[in-house]
């Protein structure tokens, strides 16, 4: 899930004072000290000021994202309430040993528990609107899980300890010492040649592609719970492994793997949730007027510009490719030709656009569907068009006369054209 962390906290927090102190008719707040570091204050201000000119803008593209999911759910009548946020958060509480534990990584990670529930709050309701824009049913949902259980199958896993030691004798010389019953962390710290010593020999909770050695494996997938096993060699030092827990591998209930079911259905449908929180963005009338992040207003205007990628490298345009009613993409003739590598020559009285490379000539008419292709007329999926003085064409023709490919990504808004995939792709070899 995406972390709001404790940056977008602090902005939802300082975002009304710090706006209000630039209105005259508003009353001046009084600085707040939010610490002190021996004895030097750091105050909201100075902390507004950091965070305006370090992530100040990727903050307010997390808010402004925020308002257009708000405002398409209202849109749609998808909501998520209080009990549905609890269970998600019980469900990320049960991956950790005990409450505390999840306490910590809260606070390592910088996020309170309110800053949780919100980002997991618009999880939910990326989900629901993903759900409703793919078509999604509760019947399609279980259709799907039931006809692919080997997608969503758990691996068994083992919540591992491990002493690394260097030497036969030292395995079993930590062996012995558990005997007797020394606790295993206790002896790991002391004796396990390995960064885990500092944790007592604690890896947490692992599955079998995370272990290399094919022996290792054989031992550590074999133990039951709370079993200490060992020495096991592997190459040039010795294991010996304690499983704390164990847990077999197993094909979760669809309630448990509900959202992966979805996220696979998304991907085979073609909108995976990155591409739908462009194509809000894409839609969105949004204007920035914060003055240091204001280049914001660039992105979005190039977010939902149309662009033209050959070999690589975007051309400059003058006038932006445009998608027809129709679903065809017309694009300014003479910019693409010559990213090809073609020599052009435009007739503006006579509407006429001619091209020549590699011995092939292209002669293209505004307002004839046909291109001729040396001696052999191909038909085009429009018409040539003029469009503020430049000559736009359907480019799927134009490219394949002159052995090139297309690739179109509705991702990023983008035609991406190769000129010679052979040539390239015997340079990568």
């Amino acid at each position: 899930m995406r972390r709001i962390g404790l940056l977008t906290g602090l902005a939802l927090m300082l975002y009304g004072g710090a706006f209000a102190q630039e209105s005259a008719e508003q009353p001046q707040p009084q600085e707040r000290t939010l610490a002190t570091v021996n004895g030097e204050a750091i105050t909201d201000e100075a902390l507004w000021w950091y965070m305006e000119q370090t992530v100040g803008g990727r903050l307010l593209d997390e808010m402004i994202l925020r308002t257009l999911l708000t405002e398409e759910a209202e849109k749609q009548g998808v909501k998520v309430g209080t009990p549905e946020v609890d269970e998600a958060i019980a469900a990320m509480k049960a991956d950790y040993v005990s409450e505390e534990a999840f306490e910590r990584w809260l606070h390592e990670s910088g996020q309170t528990m309110k800053g949780l529930r919100l980002q997991v709050q618009q999880e939910l309701l990326v989900q629901k609107l993903l759900e409703k824009r793919v078509g999604l049913t509760e019947e399609g949902i279980r259709e799907y899980y039931e006809a692919h259980p080997e997608e969503f199958t758990q691996p068994p896993r083992v919540w591992l300890y491990d002493i690394v030691t260097l030497t036969l004798d030292e395995a079993f010389e930590a062996r012995e010492r558990l005997a007797t019953g020394e606790e295993f962390p206790v002896v790991a710290r002391e004796m396990s040649h390995d960064p885990t010593a500092e944790e007592g020999g604690d890896r947490g909770w692992i599955v079998p592609d995370d272990v290399l050695c094919e022996n290792v494996a054989e031992v550590v997938f074999g133990l039951a719970q709370g079993e200490i096993a060992g020495p096991v060699d592997c190459e040039d030092h010795y294991h010996v492994f304690w499983a704390r827990a164990v847990e077999p591998g197993r094909l979760p209930p669809l309630e448990e793997c509900r959202t992966q079911v979805i996220e696979r259905i998304r991907e085979i449908r073609g909108i995976s949730e990155e591409l739908y929180l462009t194509l809000l963005r894409r839609r969105a009338e949004i204007n920035v007027t914060w003055e240091p992040h204001a280049y914001l207003n660039e992105l979005y205007a190039d977010l939902r510009a149309i662009k033209l990628v050959v070999d690589d490298v975007r051309v400059g345009l003058t006038v932006d490719p445009v998608l027809l009613a129709s679903g065809n993409l017309i694009v300014p003739g003479e910019a693409l030709l010559i990213a090809m590598g073609a020599d052009t020559q435009w007739d503006a009285e006579a509407g006429v656009l001619e091209a020549t490379r590699d011995g092939v000539r292209l002669r293209m008419v505004r307002g004839v569907p046909v291109m001729a292709v040396g001696d052999r007329e191909v038909e085009m999926k429009e018409a040539p068009q003029m469009r503020d003085g430049v000559l736009m064409i359907s480019p799927r023709a134009v490219v394949e006369a002159l052995d090139g490919t297309l690739r179109w990504s509705r991702e990023e808004n983008t035609l991406y054209v190769e000129t010679s995939p052979d040539e390239t792709a015997d340079q990568a070899e």
